[in-house]
């Protein structure tokens, strides 16, 4: 028999005070479940209305290019698209922010105001335009990465914190709950077997209280 289930008044003790913890941890992790499973559900309105702006900011961007294509051809266009220099102030796009001990992802706004430069010579206001719609559509695609990455993270750690929660709620607790009922109950029958051989005992000796 395991040592934790001998039906001694220490163990009972013990055991009381692991369903307390038990229980106690369960409901923290309901709690943490609750608030993870509230912020989900609002980053994911946040990412259904970025999905479609974002394809909107692409499309326009698609097009304000096609235009400049059309107005100064593909080749003039590829040699001042590779000529682009992009000055990044810095080289991590997200810092992070914690929720009930998970790391969520958010946009460093530096970064997205990076600034691309190009030679103006041969150029047009329709690259300027496209150039414009471009850098619209790159910071929504930042954007929208970061709540990808929370929608992400926010489901991973519901599911942990569920997982752990169940095993607390159909595993931990009813074996605390059948260990302190069987110590209980195997101590209450000790007692009234000890009770009866104290009875008998004052019988056999004609003993009798005052």
């Amino acid at each position: 028999m395991d040592a934790h289930n001998l039906p001694t008044k220490q163990n009972l003790i013990l055991t009381r005070g692991r369903l307390v913890l038990a229980r106690r941890g369960y409901d923290l992790l309901e709690r943490k479940r609750q608030v993870l499973a509230n912020e989900l559900l609002a980053v994911q309105g946040q990412a259904a209305n970025m999905r479609l702006e974002l394809g909107r900011a692409l499309e326009k961007a698609l097009t304000a290019f096609k235009v400049v294509a059309a107005e100064i051809g593909m080749d003039k266009l590829d040699e001042i698209v590779n000529g682009v220099k992009a000055s990044t102030p810095g080289n991590v796009p997200f810092s992070f922010r914690r929720l009930m001990g998970v790391e969520l992802p958010v946009v460093n706004e530096d970064y997205i105001l990076l600034e691309i430069s190009y030679e103006l010579a041969g150029t047009t206001i329709s690259l300027d335009e496209a150039v414009l719609a471009w850098k619209e559509a790159r910071k929504l695609i930042i954007s929208w990465a970061a709540i990808e990455n929370t929608v992400y993270r926010l489901q991973l750690h519901i599911k942990k914190t569920q997982k752990r929660a169940n095993a607390l709620g159909n595993i931990v607790i009813p074996k605390y709950e059948a260990r302190i009922k069987y110590i209980r109950e195997r101590l209450e029958e000790r007692e009234r077997d000890d009770l009866a051989r104290i009875k008998l005992a004052k019988k056999k000796t004609g003993y009798e209280p005052g």
